[in-house]
């Protein structure tokens, strides 16, 4: 039987959905259903029957799905062990993750595990929040990375690090409309807003036992957190960012924090595996590795991300600081 057509009809089982399998794996629909095809030949049965949009499993299906899952998780069995030999993590690790921060957080994060880990290979795929809860539990992965609602941790995930809020603008903007000293000076004020799947978010921020929620107006809105942070640094207004994610900018001062003092609850950075009853080295190795990314001492070599201002002057603009390479 051929692995590869049995590796693509449980990727179609668990997305229901030859576009949705094929965009998932970065793979061309007709190869995920040339596939599909041959394994109904081989195994002379229909797998799936097509309900609207859906494609469920027929009862042949059914039968195969639960086979295939074994034999799959056999191969990674047989590579563990080889591995285990080697002493040494070693394959290819698919890693799934909610897309808030890829280059910030888990692109930066991936390039200082390679360089502990050379021998094991990358398939990373970012994700919408909106479908994270149909992914993270299925074995379309060997790890899930995700950012977390307060209070919204279940029991299959394992926190690594938790991440707080706070209200930045660029200099150049604060000193054209003035810095806020008190939560009631906000209404005052532009922002540049980041729309959830329930609506434009409010900035729900705390000092201490006091709370506010506030309702920015602005007229910049998005569901990407880089698309703030570069119309932020432009001085498009004001932006609740996490705090990592503006080091650099605030280092270089491009953006510096307004009302300091104020920010959210913290949100956690979570780890899930989705069958826990196994675990392969390399899984083991990955898991590991970001808990220790996350302690205090660890040591960042490598390029990473930041948005640098302009400085505009008599129609004609500059960029400075070159990348920043640590």
């Amino acid at each position: 039987m051929d692995f590869q057509s049995l590796e693509a009809f449980v990727k179609i089982a668990e997305s229901h959905s030859l576009s949705a399998a094929a965009r998932l794996y970065d793979l061309p629909k007709s190869t995920i259903s040339l596939r599909l095809r041959q394994l109904e030949g081989q195994i002379g049965a229909e797998l799936f029957t097509r309900r609207g949009k859906t494609l469920e499993l027929t009862d042949a299906g059914c039968v195969l799905l639960e086979r295939a899952r074994q034999i799959l998780a056999l191969c990674d069995d047989a590579s563990a062990a080889v591995s285990l030999v080697h002493e040494e993590a070693a394959g290819v690790i698919k890693i799934g993750a909610t897309g808030e921060f890829g280059t910030a957080l888990n692109a930066q994060m991936l390039s200082a595990f390679r360089q502990a880990y050379p021998r094991i290979q990358l398939d990373l795929v970012f994700f919408s929040p909106s479908v994270f809860l149909d992914l993270s539990r299925q074995r379309i992965f060997d790890a899930v990375l995700s950012f977390d609602e307060a209070g919204g941790v279940d029991r299959h995930a394992e926190v690594l690090t938790t991440v707080t809020h706070g209200l930045y603008a660029s200099p150049h903007y604060l000193s054209q409309l003035g810095t806020p000293i008190e939560t009631a000076h906000l209404s005052n004020h532009r922002g540049v807003l980041y729309r959830t799947a329930d609506g434009i978010q409010s900035w729900k921020l705390k000092r201490k036992k006091q709370s506010v929620e506030v309702q920015p107006t602005g007229d910049i809105v998005a569901n990407d957190y880089w698309t703030l942070k570069y119309f932020t640094v432009a001085s498009a207004g004001i932006a609740l960012l996490p705090q990592f994610f503006t080091e650099l900018e605030c280092r270089y001062n491009h953006l510096v924090p307004v009302l300091p003092q104020w920010q959210t609850e913290a949100r956690p950075i979570c780890i899930r595996v989705p069958d826990q009853r196994y675990m392969a080295p390399k899984t083991r190795a990955f898991i590991d590795f970001c808990k220790s990314y996350f302690q205090p001492g660890f040591t960042f070599v490598g390029p990473r991300y930041y948005v640098e201002s302009l400085s505009i002057q008599a129609g004609t603009s500059s960029q400075t600081p070159q990348e920043l390479k640590e």
